[in-house]
């Protein structure tokens, strides 16, 4: 793409050098004239670099830019796409992959994901920061990417022909969702290979939370938490009550793969099973602390376990951590994600909204986990060619065996 650019360019000599002109300094519109462009609608304050002469710098510069847009660009501009673009700008110059800016239309697709229903292609999508790329990291059984044979760890490359690399986990769930009944092409890389898909998108609306007794002659039971959504807390006391009625004795919690979401609801979980006192605790720019505690009137007193992998992330290790904090439990598996940050969704009154990073967690211990992880207990690979053959799950059974050595000591 970059050589077909460039190619471009020579071709169309001195129109190509001013089509590249305008599009630098489109760009410069997003990260220079954002400041003074860019109103907290819900409070009626103007951000900017400050008054006098470093405002109107800028706003000269940025009427510059403009004229020259009008003057020389082959289209017409849309001012709308302009206006957006710049508040996108304003954001994407922090250069932090958490923080984003979101349009009306998103922000809603943002409610209807956290209230579990959506339209898409049925799975959770994580980024790696690290390498700079999001991909599966779960799917939902019985929707689009299931029967297409998308799996866990597929990253994404393309989306409906747009460069996906780079895009945040966000970015490319707002691309692939859509009207139920359209199409969404996808290639996806796997082992090194390019797979592509046109997958038919679906209203999903799926539990966030399953459960079973797992080992009957045991009583160990098993709740999986897919993502925390608006919905997971009663579905996860529901889920544990009907577990409580069977005669639980042992309890096995599986958080791979569950990419995190609003801790608040993550806390509500841990404190239906820790003792009394501080569950987690984020300190802002500012050095401000805020506690999350656990009163303690629903501690789990049976043996547990705690599921965790690489993608295990967010508000799901701070549970994680917590539960190992407190020795209520054994975490098995690998070292976890590592995103020990907190974002704050604000909304602004025309139905946008920005997400902002505010503050950093820290476990019971006083342990900030961000770009580290948490090292399990017992630290188990999971045997991806026995689970892909047969379904056979190594680091569950390493769990379950755990758990029937405590039930029996």
């Amino acid at each position: 793409m970059e050589d077909q650019y460039r190619e471009n360019s020579h071709k169309n000599g001195n129109g190509g050098f001013a089509s590249g002109l305008i599009i630098g300094m489109a760009i410069i519109i997003a990260l220079v004239g954002i400041v003074f462009r860019i109103y907290l609608l819900f409070s009626g304050v103007t951000l900017g670099l400050g008054s006098g002469n470093a405002k109107q710098t800028i706003e000269k510069k940025l009427g510059t830019i403009e004229d020259l847009i009008d003057r020389y660009y082959i289209r017409e501009m849309d001012p709308e796409a302009e206006a957006e673009g710049i508040y996108a700008g304003a954001v994407e110059s922090l250069g932090d992959i958490y923080s984003q800016y979101y349009t009306a239309e998103e922000m809603q697709d943002l409610m209807e994901d956290s209230e579990g229903k959506f339209c898409g292609i049925g799975c959770y999508i994580s980024y790696n920061e690290e390498m700079g790329y999001s991909y599966i990291a779960s799917v939902i059984p019985g929707y689009s990417a299931d029967k297409a044979g998308i799996r866990s760890g597929d990253i994404f490359y393309k989306v409906n022909g747009e460069d996906a690399t780079g895009w945040s986990s966000e970015e490319v769930s707002l691309h692939v969702k859509g009207e139920a009944g359209t199409t969404v092409e996808i290639v996806m890389i796997r082992d090194g290979e390019e797979m592509e898909y046109t997958l038919v998108r679906e209203e999903v609306s799926v539990p966030t939370v399953s459960s079973n007794m797992i080992d009957e002659e045991n009583r160990i039971g098993y709740i999986r938490i897919a993502e925390f959504d608006s919905v997971t807390k009663d579905q996860f006391r529901e889920a544990l009550d009907e577990l409580e009625a069977e005669d639980l004795q042992a309890l096995l919690i599986d958080l791979r793969s569950n990419p995190g979401g609003d801790v608040d609801v993550a806390m509500s979980i841990a404190s239906q099973l820790l003792p009394k006192g501080v569950i987690t605790y984020t300190v802002d720019k500012n050095g401000k602390r805020e506690d999350y505690n656990s009163d303690g009137m629903h501690e789990f007193t049976k043996p547990m376990a705690v599921l965790c992998d690489g993608n295990t992330a967010s508000a799901a290790e701070m549970l994680a951590g917590s539960i190992r904090d407190y020795k209520k439990g054994t975490l098995v598996g690998t070292t976890t994600y590592g995103k020990g940050v907190v974002q704050v969704v604000i909304p602004m009154r025309d139905g946008s909204a920005v997400k902002l990073t505010t503050a950093e967690y820290y476990l019971p211990n006083g342990e900030c986990i961000h770009g580290e992880g948490i090292d399990p207990d017992v630290k188990i690979e999971l045997d991806k060619d026995a689970y892909l053959e047969d379904g056979t799950d190594n680091q569950k059974e390493k769990a379950l065996e755990i758990l029937k050595k405590e039930l029996r000591s």
